[in-house]
């Protein structure tokens, strides 16, 4: 098990989930001879084996290979923005670019290239998810933070200077190919980067953290309310009291859990004094609670994905990969957080390591193919 393939130690990337299989491409990579081979490729778990394999992939993908944002239709993975560090000059390494990958053919198209003359801004650390209005799909870009280059958003508010946070929200809609400005309503956000953006249904989304200035970040939650032509912003803050809530933080990873009791956003580690720590948020009663029986494994962390693959209705993995640590090595582990849902409540069961989890799974199908043979030959098959 000591020889378990893994992708490299990297930062700033994400982890897509399609089915049972993760998505990982680019982030902030050891090796930057070698760039331009190592983000033609993909690195895709198998989830219920917990195996990794490297695929190659056909056309040009996208020139900001890490801060970037994604999100996912279907069978196919978007990516907006980021940064690339090979540029001589800084300002050139950011871009507004859009891309789409096939994860049946793993090929790239390009659908929207870095440019100065419309929005969105040339960014890293910006948000984007996925919508659908009318039974149209769109994609909603907020944030970030980049070299001031394109036209400003009409009731967008930008930081100032060369690099600027923004509160731009744009969005896309995938049947015409045009970028536009949605009507902003409610709470807006103020300039942000760094924060985590995700769906809870088709229309709605949640922002939490973020950096707001240099050395000054955020614990607020946004909850974004989309039709096809605006966008609603409503803010929670810390009440403050006894009520439980996380501290400040960016560079921080979220997922989205649903089971019966509701939607639940779990957010691990982060950058911003040290922070150590793991928090699940009941999104429809807006109540926070630290889980803290969380190893400092996965908990220190920043830059780190982080998925969810929900393999029954009351038991959800989440998958954590790379990211930076406080001691300043960058990391290459992938670890499997166990979630049950139990008497209402969601418990963390188990955190296995690569190997810890590999032995689980198939210790698993080894009881299921003793308890049902026929299961044995159609399965094995299909997971290798």
């Amino acid at each position: 098990m000591s020889s378990i393939y893994q992708p490299v130690e990297r930062y700033f990337h994400s982890t897509v989930q399609v089915g049972d299989y993760l998505y990982l491409w680019g982030g902030r990579l050891p090796d930057t001879e070698n760039m331009k081979s190592m983000h033609s490729v993909v690195e895709v778990c198998h989830v219920p084996s917990g195996e990794w394999v490297q695929k190659p992939t056909t056309g040009d993908p996208p020139l900001g290979v890490q801060g970037y944002a994604a999100a996912v239709i279907r069978n196919e993975i978007f990516f907006y923005g980021g940064y690339n560090v090979n540029y001589i000059h800084f300002h050139e390494g950011h871009h507004n670019s859009l891309y789409s990958f096939n994860v049946d053919t793993f090929n790239w198209k390009e659908l929207s290239p870095t440019t100065s003359h419309h929005g969105p801004m040339m960014k890293t650390g910006s948000g984007m998810v996925a919508l659908q209005i009318n039974d149209e799909d769109y994609l909603a870009v907020i944030g970030g933070w980049g070299p001031f280059y394109t036209p400003p958003q009409p009731g967008a508010q930008y930081s100032g200077g060369g690099y600027q946070y923004c509160n731009e929200v744009h969005m896309y809609r995938l049947k015409t190919g045009e970028w536009a400005s949605p009507t902003v309503t409610g709470d807006r956000p103020p300039p942000i980067n760094a924060f985590t953006l995700t769906s809870i249904t088709n229309t709605t989304a949640i922002l939490f953290g973020g950096e707001i200035s240099y050395s000054r970040w955020s614990n607020d939650v946004y909850v974004f309310e989309f039709t096809d032509t605006s966008v609603n912003c409503t803010m929670f803050s810390n009440p403050g009291g006894s009520v439980q809530w996380p501290e400040e933080r960016y560079h921080h990873s979220s997922v989205l859990i649903n089971y019966s009791s509701g939607p639940h956003l779990l957010v691990v580690g982060g950058c911003a004094g040290g922070i150590h720590d793991c928090w699940l948020l009941n999104i429809n009663k807006m109540e926070w609670k630290q889980l803290t029986n969380i190893p400092d494994s996965v908990t220190d962390r920043y830059g780190h994905s982080l998925s969810v693959w929900n393999e029954t209705q009351a038991t959800h993995w989440i998958i954590e990969f790379g990211g930076g640590s406080s001691s300043g090595s960058e990391l290459s582990d992938t670890r499997f957080i166990e979630i049950i849902s139990s008497t209402g409540d969601l418990v963390v069961q188990s955190v296995l390591d690569i190997n810890e989890y590999r032995r689980e799974r198939a210790r698993q199908r080894l009881a299921q193919a003793i308890l049902c043979p026929n299961w044995s030959s159609l399965t094995m098959t299909a997971l290798y």
